[in-house]
């Protein structure tokens, strides 16, 4: 099993949540944000590039940056031509600092680029760093992903895209919601949160079509002995239009394009009492949970269940 360390992930969080990340608000830190990523990718050994692109409707005129890296690109192996890509949005909304929201992501994605890295993995891998993920007045947001998925060559096709969306959030006193109609829409979901007594200490795998398939592998890898992380299968049935709270981080796009993707989560305003506020600092951040979370991802690509 990949050794994760907490130590690393905790100084990412800490280095990148010291302040808000709203390209609109801060520049300065956004842009800032944008460099210490690449810098991490390349000092990780991956290949980088910046994809930049237009944001609609925004006066003036302003422009997101998506950081990609890349580990082994020229690489096939037995498993896959394909790569695996992991990806977390870095953008805030305005005056949050953005811990949970999405430093925990963005800490587990780099965790799990250098722990591939140093176990000297085989495994195509695309890592990618989402821009303008968060609203941005007039519009909605999902840009970044939208942008790369549009990118996408047929020749680049992925294996799997997975999502980490908050992870880091945890309590002792908080109980884990749901939205009222999804204890009846999602049966293995809310049965699963019934056996852990809705205990807000686990984290939700959200899935649709072929991206079930990843899920699953990965809800094995969380249950090992040295993983232990309980989760909420989420799968959308086929039949189910993408009402907004299925569509809010993303893997959507990635789902309209027809890649097999999940969203990893500890749901959000479903349980953080510090989502989009000023409170979402990093000594909220539940880094065993994170570490977890990166863990699992980790035990299913390198055991090829991905």
């Amino acid at each position: 099993m990949p050794i994760v360390s907490k130590l690393r992930i905790e100084n990412d969080i800490k280095r990148l949540a010291v302040s808000p990340r709203n390209s609109r608000e801060n520049p300065e830190q956004h842009a800032e944000a944008i460099d210490w990523i690449a810098k991490e990718f390349e000092s990780i050994g991956l290949t980088v590039r910046r994809q930049s692109f237009a944001i609609p409707e925004q006066t003036p005129e302003r422009t997101g940056t998506n950081i990609i890296g890349e580990l082994n690109p020229d690489t096939r192996d037995a498993r896959s031509e394909a790569p695996v890509l992991i990806g977390a949005h870095f953008d805030t909304v305005p005056g949050s600092p953005g811990a949970d929201d999405n430093a925990s992501g963005v800490a587990a994605m780099l965790e799990c680029a250098r722990v591939l890295v140093e176990a000297n993995s085989q495994r195509r891998m695309t890592f990618v760093a989402f821009d303008a993920e968060e609203l941005q007045p007039p519009v909605e947001g999902l840009h970044g992903s939208s942008e790369y998925v549009r990118g996408l060559e047929p020749e680049s096709a992925l294996a799997a895209a997975i999502i980490f969306e908050s992870i880091g959030f945890s309590s002792s006193t908080v109980k884990q919601q749901l939205p009222g109609s999804f204890r009846f829409l999602f049966r293995r979901a809310y049965n699963a949160l019934k056996q852990q007594k809705f205990e807000a200490n686990s984290l939700l795998i959200l899935s649709k079509g072929s991206g079930r398939n990843v899920s699953r592998q990965l809800e094995r890898s969380a249950a090992k002995p040295d993983v232990l992380l309980p989760i909420l299968p989420l799968e959308v049935p086929w039949w189910m239009p993408m009402v907004r709270n299925l569509r809010r981080s993303d893997h959507a796009p990635f789902w309209l394009a027809g890649v097999p993707a999940v969203m990893i989560s500890d749901t959000g305003n479903f349980r953080n009492p510090h989502y989009h506020q000023p409170t979402d600092t990093p000594d909220t951040v539940d880094v065993d949970l994170v570490a977890k979370a990166a863990s699992m991802v980790l035990d299913a690509i390198e055991n090829g269940l991905i």
